[in-house]
């Protein structure tokens, strides 16, 4: 009602000032002239008023619209998801919406004509006060970060929010007008990422692990930590200004391989070759996988330095393969096994090995790899000897007792004591073999392309040490193979005949007290023949001693080729007589046969040197148990029978009896 009444004041007012000023126009006579005037003048009222009717209905229209934005402009203050606060320059608050009153936890009366500065934590009240002076000073937008509390005081165990305050002057240049915005949570998130990203720098900056963050698509090293400078000798900016391809010792081809698939891969474990800032070169073991740095993706790679494990490896499986052959190759065949690996793991053409004698003063050219003997080296070097005094540079590391490295052999002054044929040495590492403190052997490579160095060394070494306790062992295995041999011949020689191989009366003897013993122990029975050869004088003064001597020979082979049981033995007793062990014999004329197929076998002549030499034998027989219990009886009887044999004209065997029985 109140609005209507107003409306009706402004209508009567607005008709006054219009009738005023239609008199001053001159528009209505006082004295109208005629009816027809009056019926115009009416006229021009009732259109213009109309007129004012349509224009007030247009006036109402755009207040109403100007009253429904205003609600809307407040609704959209007050319910904005940032809170809004206007102040003046001593921060008093003048207006406040209701978002700003919800995040401050006060009611927005209460807010309305209080100062600002009363909600800020005492420590960040001068930041505040900072802020407010730019802004009316200077007339720009400042904004500041402060801890407010929510609430009116600041009070122990209150909650506490920090919030960024953005203000700028109002157009009056009266006012401040703060937007309020609750940034706790991502002040909290960004402080946690920030701790997250130095627990992750300080973990990539000083792990042990060598690691490099590396541009997949230029190939840039973008990042590295510590243990990288440590490793590669570069400082992080020299790393940071280098390519991936300046450290991989692989063509361009396969890097760009290696980078496209640790793109496309999770992750990648590859082997490389890294080369250092020293030159040197390193096996390592490389594991790489996709990051994402500022939107970029990285690939972010673990390098492990896997030269001692890959060395100790090659070593182990080198050590393997030559125990493998130790027992079908020779010494010489293992030594040019090892000079072949000696040569591959160091990229070199020619390998070479040298024994040193006892006395350290003597050398033995002793081998070469197949490289060197195929392509380049012609001398002659088993069992070549030098006196160290007369040898050139290559038995330094016998005089020095270490390893030598010669980059630039054509320079050295000493280079005498090249056996003829030697290859042509450009440059060479030699290293010494110890054992028990002594040098016992060198062993060098040539002619690398590049110069050598202690990497190459340690190569030498490694591979050196596995091959001489392999060698240690073959040569010790020989020497006790030769101690064994050489112990079996000597007691060959003294159990054995020397002329026909044949056991002689020791081991006769010995196998005569075994077979009597099995023969009581078994109860059965055992013959023992005695057989002296007819007419072997006459052969050997015909003939000579060693016509009759390879007749013993042979009359030895053919007795035993008649003896079809391992059990049974033949032995020489000397000269020309010979005795026959048969044990475990049931019949006696198993004997007997076994006896009378040796009489046929001899009487055959003998083709020697192109003589025939026609002689036969004498053979006697006596029984265990029947003809005797013991060796010497045995013997005894046999032989007696034996001159049996022979007082009847020879070629004939002859059974002992006694004289009862005969």
């Amino acid at each position: 009602m109140k609005t209507d009444n107003s409306n009706s004041s402004a209508r009567s007012e607005l008709r006054r000032q219009a009738e005023e000023l239609q008199k001053k126009r001159g528009l209505i006579s006082d004295s109208p002239t005629s009816k027809a005037e009056w019926q115009r003048i009416l006229h021009e009222l009732s259109v213009h008023q109309i007129e004012l009717e349509i224009q007030n209905e247009q006036l109402q229209h755009s207040y109403d619209q100007i009253r429904n934005e205003q609600r809307r402009y407040a609704d959209l203050y007050d319910f904005a998801p940032v809170g809004y606060l206007t102040l003046t320059a001593d921060g008093t608050i003048t207006q406040v919406n209701l978002t700003a009153a919800k995040i401050l936890s006060v009611d927005r009366s209460r807010l309305n004509g209080a100062r600002f500065c009363r909600l800020i934590v005492s420590a960040d009240r001068q930041a505040f006060n900072n802020m407010m002076n730019r802004v009316f000073l200077g007339r720009v937008y400042e904004h500041c970060e402060v801890m407010v509390v929510k609430g009116v005081s600041e009070k122990s165990g209150s909650q506490q929010r920090t919030f960024r305050l953005d203000g700028i002057i109002s157009e009056n240049l009266q006012g401040c007008h703060l937007t309020l915005t609750d940034i706790t949570d991502t002040r909290v998130a960004v402080d946690e990422l920030k701790k997250k990203e130095e627990r992750f720098r300080s973990m990539f900056e000083y792990h042990s692990a060598i690691m490099l963050i590396i541009n997949p698509d230029s190939g840039f090293i973008i990042e590295a930590n510590r243990a990288a400078t440590n490793f590669y000798g570069w400082s992080i900016e020299e790393l940071r200004t280098m390519r991936i391809e300046e450290i991989i010792t692989r063509t361009p081809e396969q890097i760009k391989f290696f980078l496209e698939q640790s793109w496309i891969e999770e992750t990648n474990t590859l082997l490389f070759r890294h080369r250092r800032a020293d030159k040197s070169i390193r096996d390592v073991e490389v594991y790489s996988s996709t990051i994402v740095i500022s939107g970029e993706a990285m690939l972010y790679t673990v390098v492990h330095d896997i030269t001692e494990r890959l060395r100790h490896e090659t070593a182990t499986a080198f050590y393997i393969s030559l125990l493998e052959v130790i027992d079908t190759m020779s010494i010489q065949q293992i030594l040019q096994m090892t000079l072949d690996k000696a040569e591959q793991l160091t990229d070199s053409s020619i390998a070479f090995f040298h024994f040193v004698a006892e006395d350290q003063r003597m050398l033995t050219l002793q081998q070469w790899s197949t490289n060197t003997l195929n392509l380049f080296c012609k001398a002659k070097g088993e069992s070549n000897h030098y006196c160290v005094d007369q040898a050139g540079v290559w038995a330094d590391p016998l005089r020095e007792r270490k390893a030598i490295i010669h980059n630039d052999f054509a320079s050295l002054p000493a280079r005498k004591g090249m056996p003829e044929g030697h290859a042509t040495v450009i440059r060479e590492v030699l290293i010494p073999i110890f054992h028990q403190e002594k040098v016992v052997a060198i062993l060098g490579v040539g002619n690398k392309l590049g110069n050598y160095d202690e990497d190459d060394v340690t190569w030498l070494t490694i591979i050196a040490d596995a091959a001489w306790e392999v060698i240690a062992k073959k040569i010790g295995e020989e020497e006790r193979i030769r101690l064994y041999n050489q112990q079996r011949f000597t007691e060959q020689l003294a159990m054995h005949d020397a002329l026909t191989g044949l056991p002689n009366r020791r081991l006769l003897s010995e196998r005569i007290s075994l077979t009597l013993a099995q023969s009581r122990r078994n109860n059965c029975r055992a013959a023992l023949m005695i057989f002296d050869l007819d007419h072997f004088k006459p052969v050997n003064d015909t003939f000579g001693h060693a016509i009759g001597d390879i007749v013993l020979q042979q009359v030895a082979s053919r007795t035993l080729e008649t003896l079809r049981r391992s059990s049974d033995s033949i032995a020489r007793l000397g000269g020309d007589e010979f005795v026959v062990l048969l044990p475990h014999i049931a019949p006696i004329s198993n004997a007997e046969v076994v006896a009378e197929k040796i009489r046929k076998i001899l009487e055959l002549p003998f083709d020697i040197e192109g003589h025939a030499i026609s002689i036969s034998c004498s053979i006697g027989i006596a029984v265990y148990p029947d003809d005797g219990a013991d060796e010497i009886t045995l013997i005894r009887h046999a032989d007696d029978a034996m001159y049996i044999s022979k007082s009847l004209g020879g070629n004939r065997v002859t059974v002992f009896k006694t004289d009862d029985e005969e």
